[in-house]
């Protein structure tokens, strides 16, 4: 029986919180598609994970897609909905949180933003990264979502004038209920801090609507009665590819490093490669695939990364009339005509994929709509099986913005033989 149903607006976001129960040995199941039929589900799970891949819609869709989901869920009895945010607070936040808050108008969403294990805390309802403001981090800058506010009431209030309010460490739960607030923004910068609050509304019979990060997840484990079978692991593999669909200045980073300093063999994406999915198609595109399948042989440890200045992907984009949202599902379309052959060789290789959209458009292009999580072979980086047609594959997924320099280094020494 499902106890927990987590959405997520991407597929990393996902996984990264799916992962925390899995790992556990806890009965998880992950879907990429937003409409479930009651078989889907089997008897035995006690999570449900939903990515409804909503963070680039605009904001009336994306409130659709998960009040339909939570609402289905509260139909079948579900009692804990949680909406799972992204930790640098990207994404339709606001209208979002309101989709869950209007599941049930008696109850207040308890949201816990931060993930203090990684530099991500909440005080006084403003998020920091790294001791920085959120507005002053690298996230402030993203080419595709950038963070212009730290105050979360400010965030939530640019999508809903859903009434919400900050709740400090030391502020009681009742306070809520007092003032007509349906979003409580709690201070996180602690793991203490996340414990102590889910301890409380467990004890006042309020552990129903909540949302936050990674870090709130594998807290919760600690809260909900749950069933626990053998744990899984990951398998080690002859080679590691990955797929880097990210343009985060961090991943840029962690990619330089990797081949500096770890060996890792590296192709860069042309803007043809990356921005035109029918090059593969193409006599040119084939021989290129080739080519990696190759290096996929011969190679340990490969890389093929998409970073360009953004002139030059502006230009592009203007002689060839892509629209700027456009730009992150060609990448990934592209980045899956690759790793489709990779995996249609039936190479003993683990595909990592940095950025949420990469492995997303990687299944959408096979027809996959569910995985297995496994486990976290770093913090945030999370080891999944795909399964379809027969066929088990070892993918790795990775946000842009996760992870030290080294981390590419240190998974390779992890999976490869």
């Amino acid at each position: 029986m499902v106890k927990l149903l987590m959405i997520a607006d991407d597929f990393t976001g996902a996984l990264d919180t799916g992962v925390q129960f899995a790992k556990r040995g806890i009965c998880t199941q992950i879907f990429t598609k937003q409409k479930l039929e009651d078989a889907d589900v089997r008897p035995e799970t006690e999570v449900l994970v939903v990515d409804t891949e909503s963070r680039p819609m605009e904001k009336a869709e994306a409130y659709e897609a998960v009040h339909e989901i939570a609402a289905w869920a509260v139909r079948r009895g579900v009692r804990i909905i949680f909406k799972k945010t992204d930790s640098a607070l990207r994404g339709n936040i606001g209208i979002e949180l309101q989709a869950v808050a209007d599941t049930d108008r008696d109850e207040t969403v308890f949201f816990m933003p931060g993930h203090p294990t990684i530099g991500r805390i909440t005080e006084n309802g403003t998020h920091y990264i790294e001791g920085k403001l959120l507005q002053d981090s690298v996230f402030g800058a993203d080419p595709f979502e950038p963070v212009k506010k730290s105050y979360i009431p400010d965030i939530i209030a640019d999508q809903s004038e859903i009434p919400v309010r900050c709740l400090r460490r030391e502020e009681p739960i009742e306070i809520c209920g007092a003032d007509n607030c349906r979003v409580a923004v709690c201070d996180v910068t602690c793991i203490e801090d996340i414990d102590r609050r889910l301890e409380e509304l467990k004890a006042q019979g309020r552990l129903k609507l909540l949302a936050g990060c990674a870090a709130l997840a594998d807290r919760l484990v600690e809260i909900i009665p749950f069933h626990y079978a053998k744990r899984k692991m990951f398998q080690k593999t002859d080679s590691l590819y990955v797929a880097c669909g990210s343009l985060n200045q961090i991943t840029r980073e962690q990619v330089e490093y990797a081949v500096k300093e770890c060996g890792f063999a590296c192709r860069h994406l042309t803007m043809e490669q990356k921005l035109c999915p029918a090059y593969y198609e193409t006599p040119e595109g084939k021989a290129f695939i080739g080519e990696i399948v190759k290096l996929c042989e011969t190679e340990k440890k490969i890389v093929v990364d998409t970073f360009d200045g953004e002139e030059d992907i502006h230009e592009y984009r203007m002689i060839h009339g892509i629209p700027q949202a456009d730009v992150r599902f060609l990448i990934s379309e592209s980045h899956g005509h690759i790793v489709k052959e990779i995996v249609d060789r039936r190479m003993d290789v683990t595909i990592l994929m940095t950025g949420g959209d990469t492995l997303m458009g990687y299944m959408k292009l096979i027809g996959c709509t569910q995985l297995e999580p496994v486990c976290e072979i770093e913090p945030g980086v999370v080891v999944s099986m795909l399964v379809w047609n027969g066929y088990r594959q070892q993918v790795i997924s990775k946000s842009g913005g996760f992870g030290t320099e080294d981390i590419m280094g240190r998974i390779a020494q992890k999976i490869v033989k």
